[in-house]
């Protein structure tokens, strides 16, 4: 199917105006890499792109997660942004007779390598999302859709951390390597170690986002250095 460049300007526009700091679309035969569980497909049979929305972690209490401990209902505060716009995407398409699917986070797609599929950047050695405008302070939520939008260049090499391994000597909880992520040493960090706003809300540990120059060339966290 033809890419059509109107339907793709009118939709960056329309996201520009909707509070999205970044978009970029992805060819869903990139993902052909992944598990059936990860592909676009799996969400929308007849997927013709996959949109990335991004939007900046301008203060670290959009990070923040709520959660009672009497109903087990949790919410990301950034993450209920996300969803807001993601409708509004979604809403757009549909007004243009274009179905589309809000992905879930779980098992959905890879956001990290959506993001950079989508040529909008790479994944860093702090295992995060790195654009070059806003650096790791960005969170992200994909949608699918049956559009056929102007996809972007995949980055496949990672760009900014040549020489390079401040994260790795900054993280408290020895989770970043050469050789790579663990996973578990993170989450168990993060656990033991959460910044309590109150009985039902805590913020993660940031450290590694808040540590990479090119994060620092965006504006800074309003609470940067809480948890040096």
């Amino acid at each position: 199917m033809e890419k059509d460049q109107k339907l793709t300007r009118e939709l960056i526009k329309f996201s520009n105006n909707s509070g999205i700091d970044i978009i970029g679309f992805a060819n869903p035969k990139e993902f052909e890499r992944f598990k059936n569980e990860n592909r676009p497909e799996t969400y929308l049979k007849d997927v013709q792109t996959v949109i990335v929305i991004g939007i900046y972690l301008y203060d670290i209490i959009l990070d923040s997660w709520s959660q009672d401990q009497t109903t087990g209902k949790s919410f990301h505060f950034l993450d209920s942004i996300l969803e807001n716009r993601a409708h509004r995407i979604k809403n757009f398409l549909l007004n243009k007779k274009y179905n589309s699917i809000i992905i879930p986070y779980n098992p959905g797609i890879y956001l990290k390598d959506s993001a950079a599929l989508a040529g909008l950047g790479h994944i860093g050695k702090n295992n995060l999302f790195i654009s070059d405008k806003f650096g790791s302070q960005v969170r992200l939520r994909a949608i699918v859709t049956e559009a056929p939008l102007v996809t972007g260049k995949p980055i496949e090499n990672n760009q900014y951390c040549k020489g390079c391994n401040i994260c790795i000597s900054s993280c408290p909880a020895k989770a970043l390597t050469p050789e790579g992520y663990n996973k578990q040493a993170c989450l168990s960090y993060n656990l033991s170690n959460l910044l309590k706003l109150s009985d039902y809300t805590s913020i993660w540990c940031n450290i590694c986002i808040e540590s990479c120059p090119q994060s620092k060339k965006s504006q800074t966290s309003v609470l940067k250095g809480y948890f040096d």
